[in-house]
């Protein structure tokens, strides 16, 4: 059974710690924050890889050890963990070779005027093609996304423009369904599957910016490629 799941659980629960909620109110409300979220998921999965059977050294093998190495390397995990490796925000793969490797991609929706095209692309994403995959290599690919519904004050939204969502229950169904829904105009090949529902964050009553009891929020939530459509999956296949 794959790690990312319970991993998503704990990013949840590191996100919702008082100085994490802190840091993404500022974040949301003043800048794109797909890279921040995942470089502290990379550092949050590799402090903690352990928990997740990513442990062990890579030099525990007498196969895997170069004929120029003269003494151990004790600082070289048997599991890489690397943002913006192979194009993907965080690359995990097992050095032996033994398991498949992950793809963990980290996406953000906004209740603007771009949600549905972000939507669409973000199930293009997770088909996307990886580089120097071998053909027919076995990639498990995920996707980390987090929804933020807000509503500016008028004159501090800048070009920020709403997408026609009536409220935030509205915003995180019509996401929810969008991100699955098979019939969704020329993406009939990728189909994802919601793993875990959108999962409140933190609310935003506090942030700069924002309108008080509005119900901005920030929520979090996983997905990955259906089943069926895991063919596609493979290698970019």
């Amino acid at each position: 059974m794959s790690f990312v799941p319970a991993f998503t659980e704990l990013l949840l629960k590191h996100l919702q710690r008082e100085e994490r909620q802190r840091i993404l109110k500022s974040i949301v409300v003043t800048v794109a924050p797909e890279l921040w979220l995942s470089l502290e998921s990379a550092a949050l999965l590799d402090i903690h890889r352990d928990q997740f059977g990513l442990g062990g050294q890579l030099d525990d093998r007498e196969e895997f050890k170069p004929d120029w190495l003269l003494a151990d390397r004790v600082n070289v995990p048997r599991w890489l963990i690397a943002a913006e490796r192979r194009k993907v925000d965080i690359w995990v793969e097992d050095s032996y070779g033994e398991v498949s490797s992950k793809a963990i991609e980290f996406k953000i929706i906004h209740n603007n005027k771009n949600a549905y095209e972000k939507i669409k692309g973000i199930r293009e994403d997770m088909f996307k093609s990886i580089p120097w995959a071998r053909q027919g290599e076995c990639i498990e690919r995920w996707g980390i996304v987090l929804l933020i519904y807000s509503r500016f004050y008028e004159d501090q939204r800048g070009g920020y423009t709403y997408g026609k969502f009536a409220n935030r229950e509205d915003f995180l169904s019509t996401v929810s369904k969008r991100l699955g829904d098979s019939n969704l105009e020329n993406l009939s090949d990728f189909q994802l599957e919601l793993v875990m529902s959108p999962r409140l964050v933190t609310d935003l009553c506090d942030a700069n910016y924002i309108i008080p009891n509005k119900g901005a929020a920030v929520y979090i939530a996983l997905i990955k490629p259906k089943q069926k459509n895991l063919d596609f999956a493979q290698a970019g296949i």
